[in-house]
């Protein structure tokens, strides 16, 4: 019990990492369209606040989004085959990013069209971190002595 939900903290993290660096290459591609189209590229601090603030939303998306995910495709993927547990854990990543986008939008007074397409991309954002999380959370199991189905896997 113990291990199966390690694996899924590790998972979890290493997603939250995967979702911070996202954060970092969309300030690349931002600052680049700056400079590209001479607007202004947003102070000095733009890019280590933008990164902060992607890394603390990581946080706070692992206990909400990352590990509820990973579980749920665990559970609905009893053949336990890698794909059918990341198309499960995707779809679940997907919806809860779409919820979690489109109720935060709504709160900060956005039209339904912002929020429907704040949505959208909540989901697509989510889809790497949430494959890795599968990913390391399935290898973190092959590392450990044991059957999947045993007590300790």
């Amino acid at each position: 019990m113990f291990v199966q939900a390690g694996r899924h903290v590790v998972g979890a993290v290493v997603a939250c990492l995967a979702f911070a660096l996202q954060g970092v290459v969309a300030y690349a591609a931002l600052l680049v369209y700056a400079l590209v189209t001479g607007t202004d590229t947003g102070g000095p601090l733009a890019g280590p606040f933008l990164v902060l603030l992607v890394g603390a939303v990581g946080v706070v998306l692992v206990p909400l989004l990352f590990i509820p995910a990973s579980v749920i495709g665990e559970a609905a993927a009893k053949s336990g085959r890698l794909l059918t547990v990341w198309l499960a854990a995707s779809a679940a990543a997907g919806a809860l990013a779409m919820v979690y986008t489109f109720l935060v939008s709504l709160a900060t007074d956005a039209t339904i069209a912002t929020s429907l397409l704040a949505s959208l991309l909540g989901a697509l954002a989510v889809l790497v971190p949430t494959a890795l999380c599968v990913g390391v959370s399935r290898g973190a199991l092959k590392l450990l002595p044991g059957k999947p189905g045993d007590a300790l896997g």
